[in-house]
């Protein structure tokens, strides 16, 4: 306890090695996916970055037809079968603003496509981490946890996300036109206005808000002007659908980390995991509230977890945002002192992605979040402490 408590056992040399062998490993298993398949198929007959597929369809549908046909599901899933020869099931529930990204992608082939895809969003985080941490080393090694391959390997867009909330929430108080310019550009992800604008609301930042709301608004109307009005009710129609997707837990509740999928997986009712889940909202708002005030990045890092625990789809490779509050926390521990605790609690973030999923499979342990509860505890306890926190004597220097 004495060593989780000071976080020595988290030497440098260890930290780098374990990292080293982390991307070893991630970097392998991506390899596996892209050169043992066949065609756009991997080993095991599913398409290459397996979600990215309906992106690409969605947008390869908006560029060739009708856009607002990209929300007929099964239409979706016969181009996803004519494209890559197999079924696989898949849905596209993301608002006409993301065929911004989908529609260029889909004008592509396949392959050259999701390349493309994971290149500039890793980049994108990377360069957010880099803002963040400050040094290339912790960077490099924030990007070797299991999270990266889990996100790659899936072809999501949670790098994306995690890059404009992270960097618009470094701008916040520097340049805050050009923050809110990113945080609005997230209107592809309308559960975190959820977080997004109470915070702006909270810290008084007007001029970050007001362009926030401005980037929205006009990246709403662009996609009408471009894809029709339709296709904004074809989007309304599939939230129905989105919705039994979520609730029936169509990929598995084992693969998400929201306080809902936790409640489901543990057999409860529908009605019953929306009440766990309003915990988690009423949480994110107490979080918001408790953190207005305090240091900026603990304040960075309470909106990422306020973000997480707010919203009922949270898929593990989401787990994005959360890394980047874990950042936050990460710089900020260095810019003061480290808490007990604290550098143990960060390497469990780290790492457990890489059994998160099997054990919320076979055993309903929850670690995701348990993850951000950890999290949150780190940022409350600095809220009330700040860095008046007790300093204790570490022999060994850790990360740094």
């Amino acid at each position: 306890m004495e060593a989780l408590r000071t976080g020595d056992w988290l030497t440098r040399e260890r930290v780098t090695r374990i990292a080293a062998i982390s991307a070893a490993f991630g970097v392998a298993m991506l390899a596996f996916l892209w050169l043992a398949g066949h065609g756009t198929l991997d080993y095991f007959g599913k398409p290459i970055g397996s979600d990215f597929t309906a992106f690409w369809s969605a947008g390869h549908i908006a560029d060739s037809s009708n856009p607002a046909r990209a929300w007929d599901q099964a239409l979706l899933n016969e181009a996803v079968r004519a494209k890559h020869g197999a079924d696989y099931g898949t849905a596209w529930l993301y608002p006409p603003v993301f065929l911004f990204a989908a529609a260029p992608l889909g004008a592509l082939p396949y392959l050259p496509a999701l390349l493309l895809w994971q290149i500039l969003s890793l980049s994108l985080a990377a360069a957010v981490l880099k803002a963040i941490l400050k040094d290339w080393r912790d960077t490099l090694i924030a990007l070797a946890s299991p999270l990266s391959p889990l996100v790659l390997a899936n072809g999501q867009n949670s790098f994306l996300t995690a890059a404009l909330l992270g960097l618009g929430l470094v701008l916040a108080q520097r340049r805050p036109a050009t923050a809110g310019a990113l945080l609005g550009g997230l209107v592809y992800k309308p559960q975190l206005g959820l977080v997004i604008a109470p915070y702006l609301l909270l810290t008084r930042n007007w001029r970050a808000l007001g362009a926030a709301i401005a980037v929205a608004v006009a990246l709403v109307a662009v996609s009408v002007s471009l894809w029709g009005i339709e296709s904004w009710s074809a989007f309304a129609s599939s939230l129905a659908y989105g919705r039994v997707y979520m609730e029936q837990g169509a990929v598995g509740f084992f693969k998400s980390v929201s306080l809902f999928a936790m409640a489901r997986e543990w057999g409860s009712s529908v009605d019953l995991a929306y009440v766990i889940q309003m915990v988690g909202v009423l949480g994110g708002a107490w979080i918001l509230w408790t953190i207005r005030k305090t240091e900026e990045f603990v304040r960075a890092a309470g909106v990422c977890l306020a973000a997480a625990f707010s919203t009922p789809y949270l898929l593990d490779y989401d787990m994005t945002v959360v890394g980047i509050g874990a950042a936050f926390l990460y710089a900020e521990a260095m810019r003061t002192r480290f808490a007990p605790y604290e550098r143990s609690i960060l390497a469990f973030v780290w790492i457990a992605p890489w059994i998160s999923r099997p054990a919320a499979q076979y055993t309903t342990i929850p670690l995701g979040v348990i993850a951000m509860l950890l999290l949150a505890w780190m940022s409350y306890r600095r809220v009330r402490h700040g860095i008046a926190i007790p300093p204790f004597t570490c022999s060994v220097c850790p990360v740094t």
